[in-house]
């Protein structure tokens, strides 16, 4: 049997970007088979009244009528009006102790000052909120996730974590790429064996990848992710989030 995902949680707030960070996140609910749980924050929670709460009496009713249609079981999560004042992170990073996913977006380059949300909102949460972390890009249109995955692989705890904290994405997946990258002939030999190994541990999920180690010069290791990711239509990049003190986000 395949592992899934139990309960997925969408950050929602007033941006542009929420309503298709929703559709995505109802779209994997329900090829998950889990519940959807919304919740609806801002950098400024003290705005309770006014426009912003019929904005967000909109918005839930909104996803609820979206969530039945789709036959997902759904969950409005209210504010907690004694953590209502702690920074957005903060709030957020406390729903997410009770979901297996939390879905959220990534703060577009133009993003104001409060309400919108911080610009380093999604590397705080991987790195403070002890739980997976998926974020959508700011720029790009996006029909699905997961069903093209790139594992980003660094030997360290940082991948190890996230790839076993994306295994229920991987089983569903159509490909998975197993990809390092090395400036050495050496770091390259020892990433073929780390990624054999990698792909053994999945293949005992009954997740089939294919394995790449590659030699790179003159570029970093994110952008010449990035371009791997650009060459092949990926949807997902599962990476490690670690401090930068620690070996080398669930970003992906």
């Amino acid at each position: 049997e395949k592992m899934a995902y139990k309960n997925i949680l969408v950050h929602l707030d007033q941006t542009s970007r929420s309503a298709a960070r929703f559709d995505l996140a109802l779209d994997l609910a329900k090829r998950q088979q889990a519940c959807l749980s919304a919740f609806y924050a801002t950098s400024m929670p003290y705005l309770f009244h006014g426009a912003e709460m019929r904005h967000r009496e909109d918005v839930q009713a909104e996803c609820a009528g979206q969530a039945c249609q789709a036959g997902v079981d759904f969950v409005w999560v209210p504010e907690i009006e004694d953590l209502s004042h702690p920074p957005l992170v903060a709030r957020l990073n406390y729903q997410s102790f009770f979901a297996d996913l939390t879905m959220l977006g990534q703060p577009g380059a133009d993003a104001g000052p409060p309400p919108a949300p911080p610009k380093d909102l999604p590397e705080k949460m991987v790195l403070t909120s002890g739980r997976p972390v998926l974020t959508i890009p700011f720029s790009g249109n996006f029909q699905r996730v997961g069903s093209r995955v790139m594992v980003a692989w660094r030997s360290g705890r940082a991948s190890a974590r996230a790839v076993y904290d994306a295994l229920p994405l991987l089983a569903r997946a159509d490909v998975v790429h197993l990809v390092s990258f090395a400036t050495t002939k050496t770091e390259r030999e020892h990433g073929e064996v780390t990624l054999k190994k990698l792909a053994g541990f999945l293949a005992q999920h009954g997740v089939t990848a294919v394995t790449e180690s590659r030699l790179i010069s003159g570029i970093g290791f994110g952008d010449a992710f990035l371009y791997r990711v650009a060459e092949d239509g990926i949807n997902l990049l599962v990476i490690g989030g670690a401090l930068p003190s620690a070996p080398a986000p669930m970003a992906g």
